[in-house]
């Protein structure tokens, strides 16, 4: 067994390991702050709390501090434009409209939506995880193939009827 400790590589073994894609967000609807993260788990179904990853240096990282309250938008396969718009890649043409969900700002069109309050903050290395109890959440009826991330690149996975 290898025992580099590059960060580079450690990157690229994790990046064998399929996430889903969401943006997270905060701040008013009108001009949310938010950014692209695949750094999301449940953590509990009671209370329901899910984690997200956040680095420190991010500048999503100050607002979420400030306004106490997210969201996690799940994107589906059609919303990669959005993805990567948030991921640093603007693109003024991406299509994203947000809704006013009170607490915080929900992506019109997402899979998903989770509204959450922040619960706790942890500092782990270049990271926070920030651990959030879901207040809301809403699902589309419309059914979508999935938003992956494997290996660096964007994926579709169809989805199964229920």
């Amino acid at each position: 067994m290898d025992t580099t400790k590059d960060s580079r590589d450690f990157r690229a073994v994790m990046g064998r390991l399929p996430t889903g894609v969401t943006i997270v967000a905060c701040g008013p609807a009108q001009a949310p702050s938010a950014m692209t993260a695949n750094s999301v788990t449940s953590v509990s179904l009671e209370p329901p709390l899910l984690l997200v990853c956040v680095r420190n240096a991010s500048r999503w990282l100050g607002c979420l501090q400030a306004q106490g309250h997210f969201s996690v938008n799940v994107l589906n396969a059609e919303q990669q434009r959005i993805s990567q718009h948030y991921a640093g890649r603007p693109d003024t043409g991406c299509g994203a409209r947000w809704d006013d969900a009170g607490q915080a700002p929900v992506l019109e069109g997402a899979s998903a939506a989770l509204v959450c309050e922040v619960s706790t903050l942890h500092s782990a290395g270049d990271h926070t995880i920030v651990i959030g109890r879901v207040t809301a959440m809403r699902q589309s009826d419309t059914p979508h193939n999935a938003l992956v991330f494997l290996r660096g690149r964007y994926h579709e996975l169809a989805g199964v009827a229920a």
